[in-house]
């Protein structure tokens, strides 16, 4: 049994110390390569709470007496040097990685030890020292949520986040970390940590980690999902045209038996989305008929079927991916650019209702 593997259904995110004065390039104590992880958590933060799991933000307040401030720093504090003073903008969290509508957090509060929620899945918390589990009600929180997995991002990986990776693990909690997502993080510092058992992870597993998606190839029984959450937005947005209902009714002929493939996006034992691969020829194969279950949008099944889809074009030794799709797409047509595809100029008379092409060089 492997004991240090995350339980993602039981998992929280840490983030720590991304305030404004340990970010931004004008802060009071600014960290390098701070500045630059904030997409990466932020997109991570998305992505925990699409799946209604808890963020604890964990902040550091340094008094101005410097009663409360490591000792390494303390001199310079009491000297008057305000780094992260309470209830100062230096000592706020950085606004992309906190989700619309949130709260401000009280630091009087903070500093009294509560854990503040600000958000529906979000959570402020105050630290007096580098670890996150020193003097603070953090494991107790995480307890009682029934949480036994952390993944820890922020800044600045040889202090805060280290210490709290150790602090977890003696604490029996599995452990993970997005390299791309921690600052000042070193490649020693990356294998001292996997001796511990921690579990690194790279940002664009995530979404498929924690909703727990995983794809299946296509099975006769399945034809009718394949037809109906296509119809469903095909009727939703244009018609059916004629190629669309040879295609969604006849699967095996359309695309199968010239090589092709249909991938389904299976949740919870519930199939909830699928798309198809048809070769075209000449290493060229066509990217169709992707849809998800209306249900189940917001889960990110798009995007790993997206991912499969084209993990799937080079095994099968594709050399190039073609879409055809419609500018009203917004959604899909984001998950496409983000994932490499370029747009190049459209034929007449693929698809009535297309009005962009796309093309991935693999």
């Amino acid at each position: 049994m492997d004991y240090t593997k995350l339980n993602w259904r039981n998992s929280a995110l840490l983030i720590i110390d991304m305030q404004k004065d340990f970010t931004l390039l004008d802060g009071a104590s600014p960290i390098e390569g701070t500045l630059e992880v904030v997409p990466h958590i932020s997109e991570i933060a998305e992505t925990f709470r699409r799946h209604n799991r808890p963020i604890i933000h964990i902040i550091r307040l340094y008094k101005e007496d410097g009663s409360n401030v490591d000792l390494c720093r303390r001199a310079l504090i009491e000297n008057g040097k305000e780094i992260v003073k309470p209830h100062s903008e230096g000592a706020q969290i950085i606004p992309a990685l906190l989700p619309a509508n949130s709260i401000e957090p009280n630091h009087s509060k903070l500093l009294s030890g509560e854990i503040l929620k600000i958000a529906p899945f979000d959570y402020v918390m105050y630290k007096p020292r580098w670890g996150a589990f020193y003097q603070t009600e953090l494991e107790s929180f995480l307890h009682k949520k029934e949480i036994d997995s952390l993944l820890v991002v922020g800044c600045n990986f040889p202090n805060c986040p280290r210490t709290t990776i150790y602090q977890a693990s003696e604490r029996d909690f599995k452990i993970g970390i997005v390299p791309t997502a921690l600052s000042g993080l070193y490649e020693k510092g990356i294998k001292e940590i996997q001796n511990i058992g921690v579990e690194i992870i790279k940002g664009h597993q995530l979404e498929k980690l924690i909703c727990n998606i995983t794809l299946v190839d296509y099975r006769t029984e399945w034809q009718p999902y394949f037809e109906q959450f296509n119809k469903a937005w095909l009727t939703k947005y244009y018609t059916v045209e004629p190629l669309d209902e040879y295609v969604l009714t006849h699967p095996e002929e359309a695309i199968l038996n010239d090589g092709g493939c249909i991938l389904f996006a299976q949740y919870r034992g519930k199939i909830i989305g699928t798309v198809a691969l048809k070769h075209i020829g000449d290493g060229v194969m066509e990217l169709t008929k992707m849809a998800v279950d209306e249900s189940y949008q917001g889960l990110g099944a798009g995007k790993i079927l997206c991912q499969g889809a084209i993990y799937k074009a080079r095994l099968l030794k594709a050399m190039k991916l073609i879409l055809y799709s419609q500018r009203k797409l917004t959604s899909a047509l984001n998950i496409y650019q983000k994932h490499g595809f370029k747009e190049i100029p459209l034929e007449d008379g693929k698809y009535v209702r297309a009005d962009v092409k796309m093309e991935l060089i693999l």
